[in-house]
């Protein structure tokens, strides 16, 4: 796993904190991370795993970490348990966990019954179940997204990942932590460019602002890098960093990230804009496409069934909406230099 390291304010750090003991109970009960869209609840996951696996042994499962979405997780007992004997001793992560079928769901409460802390249908292995969502646990916990006997049976352990939309008093920390993550010092050419910005409008629009930022730190990410890219833009030989020059930098910042660089707003739904990419065969993009759609949906119409019967979809029909895996020649085309 490459370099990671966790960043953020006193909550966040706290939600962190409590990530990694929940993460190595062991008793291997299972865990939830909840938290908004862009709230990191990805990263969390791996930064926390990359911390405790240094000091865990075999039995606490943590020999590596496996992240899958729903539509790739099986609804046959016999291929739940391949994958489970794949990752023996390791943790996975279903992401997403509001976007599983019914099938899916009950095949999982069998698999999750245990007397020993090891998991499976037809043959009991040892590993760590870990879910996500970006649904309120309210909508979890009543039915309205889950089967009641599902939740009951994957929140044993719950922690929540801090938004902005809630809380948006840490948020000048949570800036300054992700430009020190982004390393723009290392940025051949321009070391001199990569001083941390101390500027009262900018502080001013990250605090007044904070709870539009419906990407959380996604957002973060995206003004660090167009401040340092608009320094570029602006500075030109100038090797000293100007108040003046600060204002400017600040302005395009500003504009660009509320007129060009958020999503517009509408549903907040962050599917609905389709990539395409270069170097990739038809029925690549259309696999891609399909996935996309089913996330979106599930996210627009809170589950498959609902999504299918607004959509005009046949009942099922979009269960096998799945990823088609990239061919090798593809491969070779998206790495070329």
């Amino acid at each position: 796993m490459s370099e990671i390291k966790f960043i953020g304010g006193a909550m966040r750090m706290q939600a962190y904190n409590k990530l990694k003991v929940f993460l190595a109970n062991p008793g291997k009960f299972c865990l939830i991370v909840l938290g908004d869209r862009g709230s990191g609840k990805h990263f969390a996951i791996e930064c926390a795993f990359k911390e405790i696996a240094l000091d865990a042994g075999k039995d606490l499962c943590l020999e590596g970490l496996t992240f899958i979405e729903p539509a790739d997780l099986p609804e046959e007992s016999i291929k739940l348990n391949e994958l489970f004997k794949a990752n023996e001793y390791k943790t996975i992560v279903i992401e997403n966990v509001e976007e599983l079928t019914d099938e899916q769901q009950r095949l999982l409460f069998k698999a999750l019954s245990t007397s020993d802390g090891t998991f499976g249908v037809d043959e009991k292995i040892n590993l760590r179940i870990v879910f996500t969502s970006s649904k309120d646990i309210d909508s979890l916990r009543t039915g309205k997204d889950l089967l009641g006997l599902f939740w009951d049976r994957i929140s044993q352990l719950v922690v929540e990942m801090p938004s902005y939309k809630k809380d948006g008093s840490e948020i000048l920390k949570d800036f300054y932590s992700t430009w020190e993550k982004m390393n723009f010092e290392k940025t051949k050419g321009y070391k001199h460019l990569s001083e941390t910005p101390k500027n009262v409008k900018l502080e001013m629009f990250l605090e007044d602002n904070a709870e539009k930022f419906e990407g959380g730190f996604r957002d973060l990410d995206k003004i660090a890098c167009l401040y340092f890219n608009y320094r570029i833009f602006h500075y030109g030989n100038e090797k000293r960093i100007l108040e003046p020059t600060e204002k400017k930098v600040v302005e395009s910042v500003i504009d660009d990230f509320f007129s060009k660089s958020q999503m517009l707003g509408g549903s907040g739904n962050d599917e609905s804009i389709f990539q395409f990419e270069v170097g990739l065969k038809h029925h690549e993009l259309l696999g891609r496409f399909k996935m996309q759609m089913r996330r979106w949906a599930v996210k627009e119409y809170d589950t498959i069934k609902e999504a299918e019967r607004k959509l005009g979809f046949k009942p099922g029909s979009m269960k096998n909406y799945v990823e088609t895996k990239v061919t090798t020649n593809a491969k070779k085309k998206l790495n070329k230099p």
